[in-house]
This record gives C-alpha cells, structure tokens and sequence, in this order.
C-alpha cells in the first residue's frame, strides 16, 4: 500500500493540469508522508475546482478523530462499501496529484529496495481518491480538518513485475471532472467512472534505497499477497472491480 509519495513540480503546473485554482496559499510539499499535508482537488460549494490542503490519513470512527490514531492513508477499492470508507466513497470524491509514488519492492530485479515509480513523460499522475472531516482534536473552537486517503487498486502491471501488488487508482485528465461531482451517488455509479476512465500510464522506476537487512523475514508473506492478489484478478478483473 501507498505509504508516501511525491510532488515535485510547483503549484501553477499543478494548477493548470487539473485547471484549478489554489484555495489557500501555501507550499507544495516534495514529500508526503502519513498526517502531512498534501495539495487536493476537489469541487466547492459553488462547484468550481479547488486545490486545498489536507491531512494523508483519514482518521478514525468514519473519518472523525478525537485524536491522532491509525492514519487509514489507503483505502482498496474492494472495500468501498464497508465502514469507514463508504460514506466519503458515496460523497467526498478527491484527486490528489503525485510525480511518483514509492513502494518497497519484494520481487523481482528491484527486490529488497524501496523503489518510486513515475510516467515516462514526467507528467503529474492522478490518484482518485476519498476524503472525510477530522474535528479539532478536543478543542471545540478548532475548525474541521479534511483529511484524505488513496483509492487503492491491484497493482498496475509494471509496479507487480516490479515488487508490488497494489498501486493507486490512476484517472486519465478527462476523467477527473466525473469523479469530483459534488453530489451524492451510489457507489456503482461511481466504480463506473472509475472504470471509464482508468488510466495505466507507462511507467519508469527509480530505487531509491535498500531495505533493512530485515525486510527477508517479509518476503513470504508478500509472495503469498502477490498470488492471492493475482487469483483475484481473476475473478474481478484488473481494476479490482469487475
């Protein structure tokens, strides 16, 4: 699952790819961690496109945490209908923009590194994606916090051969419009926006480090994840929702 990612470009590429304009004034971050900020887009309350920031990790009891728990950072798409991601699936849709995204790779030539993958043409990928409200952390004075997690997939070909199973959801540009729509759906009309509009770009690695000598102890239950995930692929498709 997708852990961090990152976005190294600068905000008016970032605006001009999702034609939005920034909300609010801040720094694009290179890195994005677990309960770091992230620049999103998302539609308004007049419906216009916006770009915001908000919190990697949605948090706990549907979305609203009294605290700083678990960050749920990654939601699979097989799991669109169970708590806590099925209200935001139904109503709070997101893009969320990334020049790579790094995994740990347990197969394959890249196996025992931490590898980011990126399209050949270095243009900015699209990740669908769900958020919800975190409330002030006990402070009844403190505003909501939004806070958003990464619709995951089965891994797209290149990042399975490459040491993974799972991948972000990727929408291809024309798509993001649909999937932003304000409006409650139910959640079928919304796996065929994501059907309709799934991208799987050519992708580039580059290994970014090796993993801890520790990572061997790992390595099984990831091979077993990896064929379990490709026996489901069968049944549901490559998307994961066939």
């Amino acid at each position: 699952m997708c852990n961090r990612y990152q976005l190294r470009t600068n905000m008016h590429s970032v605006c001009r790819e999702l034609d939005v304009q920034p909300a609010f004034d801040f720094d694009l971050p290179d890195e994005v961690f677990p309960f770091s900020k992230a620049p999103v887009a998302v539609l308004n309350r007049e419906g216009d496109r916006e770009l915001r920031p908000m919190t990697f990790g949605m948090g706990k009891g549907g979305g609203r945490s009294s605290g700083r728990g678990p960050a749920l950072n990654n939601t699979r798409i097989e799991s669109r209908e169970k708590w806590p991601w099925k209200k935001s699936f139904e109503k709070y849709r997101c893009v969320v923009p990334m020049t790579s995204f790094r995994e740990p790779s347990y197969w394959g030539e890249t196996e025992g590194t931490e590898v980011s993958f990126s399209a050949t043409d270095d243009r900015l990928l699209l990740a669908a994606g769900i958020f919800s409200f975190r409330d002030g952390g006990g402070d009844d004075n403190a505003p909501a916090e939004l806070s958003m997690s990464l619709i995951m997939r089965p891994a797209l070909p290149f990042v399975m051969e490459h040491g993974h199973h799972r991948s972000p959801f990727f929408l291809r540009p024309g798509g993001v419009g649909a999937w932003l729509q304000r409006s409650a759906r139910p959640p079928d009309e919304s796996i065929e926006v994501l059907r309709e509009y799934a991208d799987d770009p050519p992708l580039v690695f580059q290994t970014d480090r090796q993993m801890a000598a520790s990572w061997t102890k790992r390595r099984a239950a990831k091979l077993q994840s990896r064929d379990d995930q490709l026996a489901e692929i069968e049944q549901t498709g490559p998307l994961g929702i066939d």
